[in-house]
């Protein structure tokens, strides 16, 4: 299942990406608002030329061929439509406001009848800080395959992959954009003794103003200095009313403390006294992950979260080899530029366990939908050094009936988004890679990779009714999942088998080869910015001779 913005590598197409928990629940939104969130948010949906390896060899008649791939797909951010790249920590972040703590806008009302009185501006609406979710997701594929020589153009295989998925989830609070706290924590250990204080501090003003015993400039400065003083005893003691009161950090709390320290020195003045003023301390960070999280949402709180070792999505399919010219004959020596081309067509099954619709970030072990899958290979050798392989893929992704997370992309904490159960019909992918390669010996060779990916756009229809009033439509989860990447890599090959294929050394017939590919650049929609780490094994036995 792919999830909504970003895509990590899965099952050979796409994945999280946070595709993670994504779930749509049936019988409409009242009944489907329980504790969902997918990651539908974002949506790590690359498919990948994983597991395949890039060149065009082809078991020889008669025998198998054995191998194992481990792939390590870790994403720890997107790239937006521009290109930018964006840390999931920023595509997961919230901030807290009225929506969530209702409270606050009785103290925006507060904030706005008696700031005025100070002559300070009326503050901006008051919010509890942002949390984020700092956010690393991996996704191990170990995908068993084995293809055996039919005849000496045609091969059959069948994959069957290995897949573990393990999400790292580490929310932070950032309480400078703290405006609000909570009104327990404010005016220090002893709210009464201040409130004691400030009473008994103006009320010697009071005395001082009602002897007029000062001279007129002095008595002016008591009288205006008496009036600020008791507008903010008004003020502060409404705050013993509310839930939230301003922060010592947030901007309305820094004017007030300005003000009342004006007003302190004045006192200073006079001989006077009047107690330290602490406002409300930011909220903690378990607190902010409540307020982010639970039915208003339709998702549980971000958590990390490991899938297990499961089996993912199967595959069986058939390789053509209708060209090689590098097996050479008495009759056909090879040529100066052999070349070499192979055919695939698979087959990809919904096999694989499905996310945790009530946990984000999960990678789950499959899509929700089968493929149809084309390749083709093609290798060009100019001397014993150097050669050229390319490899093209195109994923035809089926459509399916699933449940997803109707959500905004753009900020997918959402307040009222919902699950529901929708036909699915996700965009083709195509992959184009490019392998230059130098022989260092018979057995080692070294290879750039340059990959170019395209995904098209995801379409969605709506199966359970949909109230007028919801926030979102299924239409929201078609919004940029239509993007393109490029990568870069490299790779380095041990073979003990010939290029050709046509012949085996006398060494063990094994190739292993690394490979490393890192997204470099992308856009039109949220692409998943990854690193993928590959190490592949072939073996070859002679079934038949």
């Amino acid at each position: 299942m792919t999830t909504l913005t970003i895509g990590l590598e899965h099952s050979g197409r796409s994945v999280l990406g946070v595709r993670t928990g994504i779930g749509f629940k049936k019988g409409g939104r009242a009944a489907s608002r329980r504790p969902v969130l997918a990651a539908a948010l974002i949506c790590f949906v690359p498919a990948t030329a994983s597991a395949q390896w890039i060149d065009a060899q082809l078991p020889r008649r008669g025998e198998l061929q054995i191998g194992l791939t481990a792939t390590s797909s870790t994403v720890g951010a997107r790239l937006r439509p521009d290109g930018t790249r964006q840390p999931l920590a920023e595509v997961f972040l919230e901030g807290i406001g009225a929506r969530q703590a209702p409270e606050l806008s009785s103290l925006d009302s507060l904030l706005a009848a008696f700031y005025p009185q100070l002559g300070l501006p009326v503050p901006d609406s008051s919010g509890l800080g942002v949390i984020s979710y700092d956010v690393l997701v991996e996704h191990t594929r170990a995908p068993i395959s084995l293809s055996y020589g039919a005849m000496k153009w045609l091969a059959i295989f069948a994959t069957v992959p290995l897949v573990y998925g393990k999400s790292f989830v580490n929310p932070g609070f950032d309480t400078l954009q703290a405006d609000a706290g909570p009104a327990a924590t404010a005016f220090g250990a002893n709210p009464d003794a201040f409130f004691q204080d400030l009473g008994a501090g103006i009320g010697e003003l009071e005395s001082i103003v009602a002897a007029d015993t000062l001279d007129p400039a002095r008595q002016a400065a008591a009288a205006g200095l008496l009036a600020d003083a008791q507008a903010l005893e008004a003020g502060l003691t409404g705050f013993r009313d509310q839930v939230y009161v301003p922060t010592d950090t947030g901007a309305a709390g820094q004017q007030l403390n300005g003000f009342y320290s004006d007003v302190q020195s004045g006192f200073t003045e006079f001989g006077l006294d009047l107690p330290e003023l602490t406002l409300a301390q930011p909220i903690a960070v378990e607190q902010a992950i409540g307020l982010t999280s639970g039915e208003a949402y339709g998702f549980d709180a971000p958590q990390t979260r490991w899938s297990g070792i499961k089996f993912g999505d199967i595959e069986v399919g058939l390789s053509l080899q209708p060209l090689n010219t590098f097996t050479a004959t008495p009759e056909n020596p090879r040529p100066t530029v052999p070349v070499r081309l192979k055919l695939d067509a698979l087959y990809r099954f919904a096999s694989g366990s499905p996310p945790a619709a009530n946990f984000m970030f999960d990678p789950g072990t499959g899509q929700g939908q089968p493929d149809l899958e084309l390749h083709g290979a093609l290798d060009v050798g100019f001397g014993r050094r150097f050669w050229l392989s390319t490899f093209a893929s195109y994923n035809l992704q089926f459509s399916a009936d699933v449940e997803r997370l109707v959500t905004s992309p753009e900020s997918p904490i959402q307040q009222g988004a919902f699950t529901s159960t929708v036909r699915w019909d996700p965009g083709d992918i195509l992959t184009l890679v490019a392998a230059p390669r130098f022989n260092l010996s018979r057995a080692i060779t070294f290879a750039g990779l340059i990959r170019y990916q395209r995904h098209g756009k995801d379409q969605y229809t709506a199966l359970d009714p949909i109230e007028p009033a919801a926030p979102f439509v299924p239409a929201d989860l078609e919004r940029n999942t239509r993007w393109w990447t490029t990568s870069f890599g490299f790779a380095v090959r041990y073979s003990g088998t010939d290029w050709s294929g046509d012949s085996r050394r006398s060494t063990i017939p094994l190739e292993i080869e690394l490979r490393y590919l890192k997204v470099t650049s992308g856009g039109d929609g949220f692409a998943p910015a990854r690193n993928v780490w590959e190490v592949g094994t072939r073996f070859y036995w002679s079934v038949f001779q």
